[in-house]
């Protein structure tokens, strides 16, 4: 059984600027690429990209459930079976207390509805972020869609 989960999964390493936030084995990753989005098996032909604002999706992460973090642009290399991100910031729901994920979740959701902001170029980051923090919410299974 060891060899045959050996042969289905890779390196994943997750960097920012101040810290590493992921270093495991998986065995699937998806990254918000500035061509689209690209899914990441074992032996992927070797690739560099450039990563836009996007949800990182990592799946088949051994001893845990899988990991999402929402990228704010960077680059993504892989060689060999093994895939390094470098991004310039990541926000994860990974650490928090369920009552902080709450408030964060109900706050992006505010702002998508525009109870908080009024809809103007200046505040279109925001946007693509709350809406990447309720997405984010939704996949890891905090919330139902559309509640």
């Amino acid at each position: 059984m060891v060899g045959l989960v050996t042969k289905t999964v890779f390196h994943v390493v997750l960097l920012t600027p101040r810290a590493k936030l992921l270093d495991c084995r998986a065995g699937a990753v998806v990254v918000p690429c500035t061509d689209g989005l690209r899914g990441i098996l074992r032996n992927h032909c070797p690739f560099l990209t450039g990563l836009t604002q996007g949800i990182m999706q990592v799946r088949g992460i051994a001893d845990r459930s899988d990991a999402f973090y929402i990228l704010e642009g960077g680059f993504a290399r892989f060689s060999e079976n093994h895939l390094t991100v470098l991004a310039y910031d990541v926000m994860t729901f990974e650490g928090l207390d369920s009552e902080k994920v709450k408030q964060m979740v109900s706050h992006a959701k505010s702002v998508v509805v525009g109870q908080e902001y009024i809809k103007t170029q200046l505040q279109r980051t925001d946007m693509a972020r709350s809406r990447l923090i309720v997405r984010m919410a939704e996949m890891a299974s905090l919330i139902t869609p559309e509640s």
